[in-house]
């Protein structure tokens, strides 16, 4: 008897799947479809709605339309008054031009929200006294804009702007030809040679050498960024053509970024050859030159010129295996951005140089 019992028993277990039987896991699986079925129609029914009540609108836009066209036909007067002043005598097209003068009205009714009609009407005229003088429209927003770029720039902390006048005769002096053609800022050169070094084989800045980079030389490159209206500072780091040594290993893809964003220091830089060595060099200055607030909101890139350029700017075709520290040298170079960012690269209120 008890050898029955428990063999029902273990019948009955097998019918179990997570303790519920067949039926009640039937019955949970049709629950949970009801319930997707009605969120389902749930859904539907409020985009019909929606639909419904966009359809009503438009049919009452399209009632009164038809209602006002309906009593402007009606109207002798209306309808003379609309055929005199747009000289059509078609209905259709009455119709027609009575639709355009409500959507003007709609247009009208928008722009009024930001200019009101009399600075609407001086806009056009300025647009069309522009157009008559032969002078484009986005050429004279892009001049105007220069020119207040310009005047954020000449405008001292603390004072009123400078005249436009003032801005005229700058832009006169910077267009004026100079005695030797274009004048060009200098190319500022920081070799060993002349007493800045870095670690043999490292990025790593002498003492001496960061502490210029962080008081001389912002000074020194802003005096340039005035006198030659430029933006840009290009740092390419030199190296001589003796190797580094044999390294398979190399972190600059993956440390760069964060030596730039002052998040690790230049010591943790290993470039692989000369190439990565300029690089990593250039990077180390530009970290420094970052942090001078005298040249924030202007460019800073960093360049490698690894082995490949002499001091007197050849190629470095003829083999010099020898150890020259002027050719172990930063070079700091420095341009205008291109026409299309001109204006955004000029900080609002860069800092002025003591005198």
């Amino acid at each position: 008897m008890e050898g029955q019992i428990l063999q029902q028993q273990s019948s009955y277990r097998r019918g179990l799947v997570l303790g519920l039987t067949m039926a009640e896991i039937m019955i949970l699986l049709v629950f949970c479809l009801l319930i997707a079925m009605a969120t389902f129609l749930k859904r539907e029914e409020s985009r019909r709605i929606a639909a419904e009540q966009e359809l009503k609108q438009e049919r009452a836009q399209n009632e009164q339309i038809r209602e006002m066209v309906n009593s402007l036909s009606k109207s002798a007067a209306v309808a003379e008054k609309v055929e005199s002043l747009s000289g059509l005598s078609d209905p259709q097209a009455i119709d027609q031009y009575w639709r355009e003068l409500v959507d003007s009205r709609s247009v009208v009714k928008e722009i009024e929200k930001t200019l009101t009609v009399k600075e609407l009407r001086d806009g056009l005229a300025n647009i069309a006294a522009l157009r008559a003088n032969n002078i484009d429209v986005d050429k004279a927003l892009h001049d105007a804009e220069i020119v207040a770029a310009i005047n954020r720039t000449m405008t001292k902390p603390g004072e009123p702007p400078v005249s436009a006048q003032a801005v005229l005769d700058a832009l006169a002096r910077g267009m004026a030809p100079g005695p030797g053609g274009h004048q060009w800022p200098p190319i500022i050169r920081m070799s060993e040679a002349d007493g800045y070094f870095f670690k043999s084989g490292s990025a790593e800045l002498s003492p001496s050498f960061q502490e210029t980079l962080l008081t001389k030389t912002p000074l020194e490159i802003l005096n340039y960024i005035r006198k030659y209206d430029v933006d840009i500072i290009e740092v390419v780091g030199h190296t001589d053509e003796r190797p580094i040594g044999v390294r398979q290993f190399s972190n600059l893809d993956r440390d760069l970024l964060p030596v730039l964003k002052s998040e690790a220091g230049v010591v943790s830089l290993v470039p692989a050859d000369n190439a990565g060595l300029g690089l990593a060099r250039a990077v180390a200055v530009v970290s420094v030159l970052r942090q001078s607030p005298l040249l924030a909101g202007y460019k800073l890139i960093p360049l490698s010129g690894a082995q490949l350029v002499n001091t007197d700017e050849t190629l470095a075709i003829s083999p010099s295996p020898g150890d020259i520290q002027q050719r172990r040298r930063i070079e700091i170079r420095l341009r205008k951005s291109s026409s299309s960012d001109a204006t955004a690269s000029i900080p609002a209120s860069a800092p002025m140089v003591p005198h």
